[in-house]
């Protein structure tokens, strides 16, 4: 029962994001700062600047509110629903941020929060507590395996919440021009013709679910467009689609996150910023983020 309570808690964790009530989903005047590319990058460089801006680090806090899509190999769909607040210390007292999601949608699972305290040192276990509303009980947590799967996705937890930056050694391949990404969930193209850098990643974990991946940044923006995972045969068996628009006011967000699974034959999407367009910078205290908010809280 604690395993599934845990994984489910990891489940509804979210890269890099935050929500909050519908009303008050509109663009801060404030201006974010992200990353730049520099002229003449290193792979390191390059993940390091990703991962800043996939983990909203060049913001003060951002709140989303968005779904998960399911797609199976028959075309069949179902959804699931959340928001999530999130504020970024950058550094303070050794915090990375702190940030809450709640499921929305389905009626059985509503209510369900994850509490989250996240850390700078990436070997330093985060502090997670799940709030369990039919039972009204908050449960400390542990991380679950990394390679679990995402609210039941296509998705690993990793790949959303828990990759960072030092997760893997780098290599710089090359660059190229990205012929762009034909999307199962809206059947458009999107990232047409984007000169990339393209990077291989090599987990440090050993006997990993992948054996590589290929990363393809863009040139301009320093956004992961696309993703490439291959196993220990040399055989790509996923592939990870990122969209996201860049604000003049440099705020950039994600409006969805795809995966395509080659084995199983199905793809889900993480929507972020379609119906509702992100918040940054308004001030979100942190005083907001204690177990205390999620036993008084009513969502």
């Amino acid at each position: 029962m604690k395993r599934i309570l845990f994984v489910t808690a990891i489940a509804i964790l979210i890269v890099s994001l935050s929500f909050a009530e519908e009303t008050y989903l509109h663009f801060s005047k404030r201006p974010c700062h992200p990353p730049k590319v520099p002229k003449k990058p290193t792979a390191d460089k390059l993940m390091k600047n990703w991962f800043d801006i996939k983990f909203t680090r060049y913001a003060d806090d951002v709140t989303y509110k968005g779904e998960v899509v399911f797609i199976d190999k028959s075309g069949f769909k179902r959804t699931k629903k959340w928001i999530r607040k999130r504020i970024i210390l950058h550094g303070k007292r050794g915090f990375d941020y702190k940030d809450v999601v709640i499921i929305t949608y389905p009626e059985y699972s509503k209510g369900l929060a994850v509490l989250t305290w996240a850390y700078l040192d990436v070997n330093k276990q985060n502090d997670i507590w799940l709030w369990l509303p039919s039972w009204k009980k908050i449960r400390k947590v542990s991380q679950a395996e990394e390679d679990d799967s995402f609210m039941g996705s296509e998705f690993t937890v990793e790949e959303i919440t828990t990759r960072r930056y030092g997760y893997e050694t780098y290599k710089l391949i090359g660059e190229d021009v990205f012929s762009g990404y034909k999307s199962g969930w809206d059947g458009k193209t999107y990232c047409k013709d984007v000169p990339c850098y393209k990077i291989e990643g090599y987990p440090k974990k050993k006997h990993w679910y992948y054996e590589k991946r290929i990363v393809w940044i863009d040139k301009k923006t320093g956004v992961s467009v696309y993703e490439e995972y291959y196993d220990k045969k040399g055989r790509k068996f996923k592939e990870i689609f990122h969209y996201y628009v860049y604000p003049e006011n440099g705020c950039y967000y994600p409006v969805f996150y795809e995966v395509y699974n080659f084995k199983t034959g199905h793809r889900d999407i993480i929507v972020m910023g379609v119906k509702k367009r992100p918040v940054f910078n308004t001030g979100i205290s942190e005083r907001f983020f204690t177990e205390k908010t999620l036993e008084r809280q009513e969502w």
